[in-house]
């Protein structure tokens, strides 16, 4: 029987656990700024608009994360 190495598992669990909590402190971030980005490019009136500038927010900070 193989035995379990309970402080790499905790430590692995506990990093991915922050990456879950980091992307959302991003999507939190995001949110917030939307009613200023709207206002400022003038797409409050777009759905699709709107998708795309959170969209491209995000993947900014995935660029960001991985330079």
């Amino acid at each position: 029987m193989q035995k379990l190495n309970t402080k790499y598992i905790f430590t692995i669990s506990m990093v991915s656990a922050m990456g879950g909590l980091l992307f959302g402190y991003d999507w939190v971030v995001i949110g917030g700024a939307k009613p200023f980005y709207e206002q400022f490019f003038h797409i409050s009136q777009s759905p699709f608009l709107q998708g795309w500038a959170m969209s491209s927010a995000l993947l900014g900070c995935l660029i960001g994360a991985l330079t």
